[in-house]
């Protein structure tokens, strides 16, 4: 994985990141997880997957390689421990629900995959689970798109490499995540892009500003809307 990538993001990623919506849990359970069982988060980052199952009830692990996000994920009351999608340090046929939120494209997959068949139990569910960005459907989306364009620090489609968001074989499901966000919220929703400018460098600043031109510009009620689609990719371990 690749761990220092979000190094100095943390506090972006808990003030700017959207949470998964309660359909997702819904969703597994109607395909036989039950209440109560050991979910492992891989790549959990600061835990926002792993919270929405905590708050249902479930036993959860998240494994995060980098040391602040993992600090972050323990602060909020999560079982967060070192490892990576390809070696989680955790005993084999252990998991009901073997997760990836928003990490799976940052992983040698078919390394991780094969990590995660040997920690899940015989039966049990293996998922993907993606807040996409819509980029565009309103003047506000296709200038926003626009500015993170410009301002990118590396090449936007391979950073979000939609090829690598699943592995053959998945069962999916989609459902609308909207976010609204004041200005605050905004930066650090952009911000928390690992290849957007880091808070406290020029181009940062420079990003802010033009930002907060195309906030005032396009705001309503002192918000805008950051629409997403949410896409749960599931499948069982033989």
């Amino acid at each position: 994985m690749h761990v220092n990538r979000f190094s100095g993001r943390a506090a972006d990623y808990l003030r700017g990141r959207p949470s998964y919506p309660e359909a997702v849990v819904d969703e597994l359970e109607r395909q036989g997880l039950l209440p109560g069982s050991l979910v492992v988060d891989v790549g959990a980052g600061t835990g926002l997957a792993s919270l929405l199952f905590l708050r249902r009830g479930y036993r959860v692990i998240a494994i995060e390689p980098n040391a602040e996000m993992r600090a972050a994920a323990a602060a909020a009351g999560i079982d967060a421990r070192p490892g990576t999608g390809e070696d989680t340090g955790l005993p084999a046929a252990c998991a009901d629900l073997v997760l990836a939120a928003q990490s799976f494209h940052w992983m040698d997959q078919p390394r991780a995959w094969a990590e995660f068949e040997r920690i899940a139990r015989p039966g049990a569910l293996i998922a993907l689970l993606w807040n996409n960005r819509v980029r565009s459907g309103s003047p506000f989306l296709e200038e926003l798109e626009a500015l993170l364009h410009r301002y990118a620090v590396e090449d936007i489609a391979w950073a979000e490499r939609m090829e690598k968001r699943r592995w053959p074989g998945m069962q999916e499901a989609r459902f609308p995540n909207s976010q609204s966000v004041d200005f605050d919220g905004l930066l650090a929703r952009i911000a928390s892009m690992s290849w957007m400018p880091r808070s406290g460098t020029p181009a940062h600043a420079a990003m802010a500003a033009e930002l907060r031109a195309l906030f005032d510009r396009r705001q309503q009620g002192g918000l805008v809307e950051l629409p997403h689609e949410c896409v749960l990719y599931w499948t069982r371990r033989a």
